[in-house]
């Protein structure tokens, strides 16, 4: 898959769920919708900010480094994507079940912290 189309796909993939994570929200009553409701709002709203953010993270990579491949930009932004994408999706769930606090949120980012450093080991090694 060629850089061109990659971009392509992932925006008409991260619109898509932009616009499915509106209608999740003006459209699901959260008082009668149970956990479908909740699990539909979480999980569009993850989908639409791993793919603005793994879309942004590619776009700044490729304007700041001309010398590295692009398909290897494409894999960062790709994995930052996601676990940023954990991250903030995280801490909603937290903040909504009351479970927000420092120490949480710092454990949140330890683990995300030490889930990059594995892959950053693994591919040096």
């Amino acid at each position: 898959m060629s850089l061109r189309s990659y971009l392509i796909f992932m925006t008409l993939a991260t619109v898509t769920a932009w616009v499915a994570w509106a209608v999740v929200l003006h459209g699901v009553d959260p008082t009668r919708a149970g956990i479908v409701g909740f699990f539909l709002f979480y999980l569009t709203f993850s989908m639409a900010v791993f793919g603005s953010i793994s879309i942004l993270g590619l776009l700044v990579r490729l304007w700041r480094s001309h010398a590295e491949l692009p398909s290897r930009l494409a894999v960062r932004s790709f994995r930052h994507g996601i676990l940023f994408s954990i991250l903030i999706t995280g801490s909603l769930v937290l903040f909504s079940q009351n479970w927000f606090r420092w120490w949480t949120m710092l454990l949140v980012v330890l683990i995300v912290t030490l889930v990059e450093m594995a892959f950053l080991s693994s591919r040096e090694s």
